[in-house]
C-alpha cells in the first residue's frame, strides 16, 4: 500500500481428509447458491444502492455494466455482520473501483485502477500473461474504527454535503455517516485530488452480501481465529491481480478501534492461506527455494517441470532433483531430494524447511496453494491444513463458499 497515514500527516505538517462431497459437487452447489443470492439481492438492490449523505450524482456505470440512477437518499449502511461486503464496484471515467477484495470485522478494501493499467508477466513456458494492476485503494471503515484525528490537519474538501480531509501525498478521507469514514490511498501520482474527489462523490453502497472463500477446509491448528479474508491478502491489495483467494488467521484478537491504516497482522501469530495460478506460484517457488528453475511444462530443457498430465520430469544434467519428496514417517515433505524415484503425487503438500511455509498443488495442477505461519508452527500442522483443503473454481467467485461452509466449525 502507499505510504501510511501517519507518515503523510507528518509530511503535511512539515510542509511535505476426503470430503463427503467432491470438488465438482460443491462447485455446482456454489453456482446454485450464487443464483439464489443474486435473486435475493436483486429484490432489495433498488433501495439498497445508496449514495453518500446528501450527494446528488449523475447516473454512473457500475462494474458489470449496471447503471445506477442518481440518488439523494440515505447514508451508506455498514453491514452488522463481521465478514460482509457493502461496497459495489463502479467506474468514474477511466477509473475503476472494484468490489471489495479484502474484508475484516472493521473495514473492507477495494482496488482502484485506471483502464489499461496492467503488467506483462513471463509465464515461464514461452508465453506471457497480461495482468491487471492496481495502484490505489479505497478503504470503507465500520463506525468508530477510523481515527479521524489522523487527518485532522488535512485540507478541507467538500464531498457532497460533508467535509472531508486531503493530505498531500495521496490520501482523501471523508465521513460517509456519523463517526464512519472512508479513505482513498493513492499510489504515487496515480490519482489527483480531483480524481479522488470524484471517486468519493460517486461511492455507492450495494446490498450487504456475505464474503466467501474459494475453498472448504477441515482443519486449522487450535487457537486461531479469522482476521481477514477475500480475493487478495491485506498486505497485497495494491499491485498485480494475481491472487485467487486469501485468509489470515491470528491467535491474538485484533483491535478495530482508533486505526490510522488497515492492519496486516504485524506483531501477531498469523497463519495465512493464499491461492495462486500455478504459473505464478511456481515462479515464486523458484525464489523461495534459492533460484530453483521451476517452469510449468518447460520439459528437460528448462529444468524440472510440473505437468499435471504426467509425472514431474527429472533432468540428470541439472544435478539433484528439485522436486519435493514425501516421507510418510516424518509426516511432512522435504525439499529437495536427490532421488528422482521418490517423487510424490502432484497434490501432496511440501514445505520449505525452517521457513514456516508449505505448499500444495490442486489435483488438476492449475493452482498452487500456500500456507504460512509467522509463529513457530510445526510443518506437520501446515501440511494437515493443506491436506484438508479442497478448492472450488478460484476464477469463478460464484462457486466460492460462505464461511459456514468454508471454515472448520470452531473457527466460524
Amino acid at each position: 500500500m502507499p505510504r501510511d497515514m501517519r507518515e503523510l500527516l507528518e509530511a503535511a505538517y512539515a510542509g511535505e481428509p476426503p470430503m463427503r462431497h467432491s470438488t465438482d459437487d460443491f462447485v455446482a452447489g456454489g453456482r446454485t447458491r450464487r443464483a439464489r443470492r443474486r435473486a435475493s439481492w436483486a429484490a432489495g438492490a433498488a433501495t439498497a444502492m445508496l449514495a453518500v449523505v446528501g450527494v446528488t450524482v449523475m447516473p454512473q456505470i457500475i462494474a458489470g455494466n449496471r447503471s445506477v440512477p442518481a440518488s439523494g437518499q440515505d447514508a451508506m449502511r455498514y453491514p452488522a455482520s463481521a465478514f460482509e461486503y457493502t461496497v459495489t464496484g463502479y467506474t468514474v471515467g477511466d477509473i475503476e473501483v472494484s468490489d471489495p477484495v479484502n474484508v475484516t470485522p472493521g473495514y473492507q478494501q477495494s482496488r482502484i485502477r485506471r483502464t489499461g493499467d496492467d503488467r506483462r508477466y513471463n509465464r515461464g513456458d514461452g508465453t506471457f500473461q497480461q495482468v491487471e494492476v492496481s495502484a490505489s485503494v479505497l478503504v470503507v471503515y465500520r463506525a468508530g474504527v477510523f481515527d479521524a484525528n489522523v487527518v485532522g490537519g488535512g485540507e478541507p474538501v467538500q464531498i457532497g454535503g460533508v467535509t472531508g480531509r486531503y493530505l498531500p501525498g495521496g490520501v482523501l478521507a471523508w465521513p460517509y455517516a456519523p463517526d464512519s469514514w472512508a479513505v482513498i490511498h493513492s499510489g504515487n501520482g496515480h490519482l489527483s485530488r480531483a480524481d479522488m474527489t470524484r471517486v468519493a462523490e460517486r461511492l455507492p453502497a450495494g446490498p450487504s452480501r456475505p464474503a466467501a472463500l474459494p475453498w472448504r477446509m477441515t482443519y486449522l491448528p487450535p487457537g486461531y481465529q479469522l482476521s481477514s479474508m477475500g480475493i487478495t491478502s491485506d498486505d497485497e491489495v495494491t499491485g498485480a491481480h494475481l491472487q485467487r483467494g486469501d485468509a489470515r488467521f491470528t491467535r491474538q484478537a485484533e483491535s478495530y478501534a482508533g486505526l490510522a491504516d488497515p492492519l496486516t497482522g504485524e506483531g501477531l501469530d498469523n497463519l495465512r492461506i493464499k491461492v495462486f495460478p500455478r504459473w505464478y506460484g511456481e515462479n515464486q517457488l523458484s525464489i523461495i527455494f534459492g533460484g530453483t528453475s521451476v517452469e510449468p511444462n518447460a520439459g528437460a530443457s528448462g529444468g524440472p517441470s510440473h505437468d499435471p498430465s504426467g509425472e514431474p520430469s527429472y533432468d540428470p544434467s541439472s544435478g539433484p532433483s528439485n522436486w519435493p519428496s514425501y516421507d510418510p514417517s516424518a509426516g511432512v515433505s522435504n525439499w529437495p531430494t536427490s532421488d528422482p524415484s521418490a517423487q510424490p503425487p502432484l497434490v501432496d503438500p511440501f514445505c520449505a524447511p525452517g521457513q514456516g511455509r508449505c505448499f500444495r498443488y490442486t489435483a488438476d495442477g492449475a493452482y498452487l496453494v500456500e500456507a504460512t505461519a509467522s509463529a513457530p508452527e510445526p510443518d506437520a500442522e501446515l501440511v494437515q491444513v493443506l491436506r484438508g483443503l479442497r478448492l472450488a473454481d478460484p476464477d469463478d467467485t460464484g462457486t466460492w463458499s460462505e464461511l459456514s461452509e468454508a471454515l472448520p466449525g470452531p473457527v466460524r
